[in-house]
């Protein structure tokens, strides 16, 4: 009876775990997601293509449509420099810059016109509209738009939908050391 017991639990760990999604990609874009023991969000994101005087963003909710979602903003100005911005769509075609960013940046790096990053997140609700991660919720990545000066512009093509993404399932492993008494 044990190893039946024992048996059903792996099997429900292993397809529990199977249905987190925590990773996306496309021929663009690459991203990847992990919530620390700390309830930190670190999401990891790649653009194989982000050209000068040009936006690209990750945005979270579910609508309707492109609106009262939560966005993180990665653009490159003419000087090859990259900021990172928080905001929200409180309207389509509208987007409303946060006074300060609340992800912190914890590594960038553009190499010709490939960019990463990655950067982190309160799981629970952070920023100026206590907005949460802990429920799943729709991910959207918007490859990009054009900018004119510091404002930016409709973004250009389509965007990519990852659907119901539970960003809580998605763990970093904790690692355990095992002590013995062995002699060597």
């Amino acid at each position: 009876m044990f190893l039946l017991r024992f048996f059903v639990l792996i099997i429900f760990l292993i397809s529990n775990s199977a249905a987190s999604k925590c990773d996306f990609k496309n021929e663009l874009t690459l991203m990847r997601w992990n919530v620390s023991s700390e309830n930190l969000l670190e999401i990891h994101f790649e653009h194989n293509n982000l050209t000068e005087n040009r936006w690209t963003s990750i945005a979270f909710g579910n609508g309707p449509g492109m609106n009262n979602l939560e966005s993180i903003i990665f653009s490159r100005k003419d000087d090859n420099s990259i900021t990172t911005n928080t905001g929200y769509t409180p309207k389509k075609k509208k987007v409303v810059v946060d006074d300060v960013s609340y992800v912190t940046v914890k590594n960038i790096q553009l190499n010709g016109d490939k960019f990463s990053v990655t950067v982190t997140r309160p799981l629970g609700p952070a920023g100026p509209r206590n907005f949460s991660l802990v429920e799943c919720v729709n991910w959207i990545i918007v490859p990009g738009g054009s900018m004119k000066g510091d404002k930016y512009k409709k973004h250009h093509g389509g965007i990519y939908l990852v659907k119901d993404v539970c960003a809580s399932k998605c763990t970093t492993p904790k690692l355990m050391r095992v002590m013995t008494n062995r002699v060597q």
